[in-house]
């Protein structure tokens, strides 16, 4: 079986002394002079200031390994800070964020910065200014978003794993389009804030991509935290179970894979209007037929939440989060941003969020409490897990219209609406995208960890389509062990950077 690099192979090996952290790095520099210019998915990187936070980094299990930040709420003092934004090219963290705290803390050593989208709200990557990131497997297509820099990082082989977020999608959407392995964990188990601990109210939190499931194993294990100022908090997750899961099934007593269990799955789109592609459709049952070859019992079932409720209220808060974001800028700059300043859709939701009611905003975040009780009445108290598709289908082309003209013209003339309008406005702009990742909100709204994993990929247009395991609050060993099940059979598709 072909050695996969991985970031624990590369630990291992400065921890041996068989390479030193700046050999890696000057390695990793090579990598992206060579790689970059294909993928487009490093946006700015110095090496000379990496070198210098090696001092910082010679303690933890990743000591000196090197480590991928998202342009996107990932800041380390000294680097840009831009959002992927052209409103905010010349700007330079002045801290690091707590994520980036617990990364040092970790071992790794921040170098270079991915592409995402303009403040992350869509599910490609581009940003104006930085242009689009491509996809490792065809060039053709996008890697997904809005961590589509970090996806084809990884993808490529520039970087061993890579940082991550996830709003909506965000580390499961590129880890499908691009046969990675991507947890979105439960609310509140990583380093948040120390300004941001209610991103987008919750639903955002930080990750990582990886080719590995050790390697995601051993990043939580590493990461996850209790931060007694966080609104939002996780139960620490057993570390002797974690740290079983790092190993090889020969290494580890009594095999310690899942057991077990009950999973209900669904091959219907959570989303009314909205279909799944025969990839999505033969991706879920591969993994079916598979889980069901482990032993697992599987029921399949009905979608449990009509999820188009739920979208809608996502944009709301979308857009109420955008106005608070952008405001402190328009004040110090004594004047309003214009379509000219922002890209059209951060536009359309700023115009928006000066308009929403307080009781809009409000209500919104009701329905993603009952949606999380949905899933726990329908699914949980019967069922250990449930499993998807992860997206509908595979990544969209590169040019692909995503938006209409008329869509367009509506978001360009947006101040110009009542706010329900305006909802109406957006909901259309995000319609054809949605297509694409109607499943992956919803988790970040509920809170619970969702899983993909790369398991298919479309001989044809040589893509790959992840599945998606879904669990109630805190069961992230449970996704895990299944995970490793997966891996240990073979079921995973080669990385890309080692066909």
């Amino acid at each position: 079986m072909l050695e996969i690099k991985d970031a624990t192979y590369w630990a291992e090996q400065l921890k041996s002394g068989n390479l030193s952290a700046k050999a890696l790095l000057e390695m990793t520099n090579d990598k992206i002079q060579k790689l970059n210019p294909r993928y487009n998915a490093i946006v700015a990187y110095d090496l000379e200031k990496a070198k210098a936070d090696l001092a910082l980094t010679s303690q933890g299990f990743f000591a000196g390994l090197p480590f991928a930040l998202k342009m996107l709420g990932q800041t380390h003092k000294g680097l840009p800070d831009t959002a992927s934004s052209q409103l905010f090219s010349e700007n330079v963290a002045s801290e690091d964020d707590n994520y980036v705290k617990g990364l040092l803390e970790a071992g790794f050593t921040p170098f270079g910065q991915t592409n995402s989208p303009e403040f992350g709200f869509k599910n490609i990557s581009d940003s104006k200014l930085y242009g689009d990131t491509r996809n490792v497997w065809n060039e053709a297509y996008y890697s997904g978003g809005s961590s589509g820099g970090a996806a084809s990082a990884v993808a490529s082989g520039m970087f061993a794993i890579a940082g991550a977020s996830d709003g909506g999608g965000s580390i499961r959407i590129p880890a499908s389009f691009s046969g990675l392995i991507g947890l979105k964990m439960t609310r509140g188990r990583m380093p948040q804030g120390p300004d941001s601990y209610r991103g987008w109210q919750g639903a955002s939190i930080s990750g990582a991509l990886t080719v590995s499931v050790r390697d995601t194993v051993r990043f939580v294990l590493e990461m996850q935290t209790l931060q007694e100022a966080a609104p939002y908090q996780a139960k620490l997750l057993d570390e002797k179970e974690l740290i079983a899961l790092t190993k090889s099934t020969d290494q580890a007593v009594s095999n310690n894979l899942s057991r077990k269990l009950k999973i209900a799955y669904s091959l219907q789109s959570p989303i009314s209007g909205i279909e799944l592609s025969k990839d999505a459709i033969n991706a879920s049952l591969k993994a079916v037929e598979f889980l069901e070859r482990q032993g697992h019992e599987l029921t399949e079932v009905d979608f449990p939440i009509d999820a188009r409720p739920l979208i809608q209220s996502y944009y709301r808060m979308n857009a109420a989060e955008t106005v608070a974001m952008l405001e402190p800028w328009e004040r110090a700059a004594g004047r309003k941003l214009t379509s000219q300043d922002v890209e059209l859709l951060t536009y359309a939701l700023l115009e928006a969020g000066r308009k929403v009611p307080v009781s809009s905003y409000i209500n919104a975040l009701a329905q993603w409490d009952l949606a999380a009780r949905d899933f726990t009445d329908k699914i949980y108290k019967d069922y250990d897990l449930f499993l998807t598709a992860t997206t509908a289908k595979t990544a969209p082309k590169i040019g692909q219209e995503l938006m209409t003209a008329e869509v367009l013209k509506e978001m360009s003339e947006i101040s110009q609406y009542e706010f329900e309008q305006q909802i109406e406005i957006i909901e259309a702009a995000f319609e054809r995208s949605l297509a694409f990742t109607p499943y992956n909100f919803i988790s970040n709204l509920t809170g619970q960890p969702a899983l993909s994993l790369p398991v298919y990929v479309n001989e044809e247009t040589n893509l790959p389509l992840g599945i998606q395991l879904w669990g109630p609050k805190n069961s992230e060993i449970e996704l895990l062990k299944v995970a490793k099940e997966f891996e240990e059979a073979g079921q995973f598709i080669l990385p890309k950077a080692y066909q």
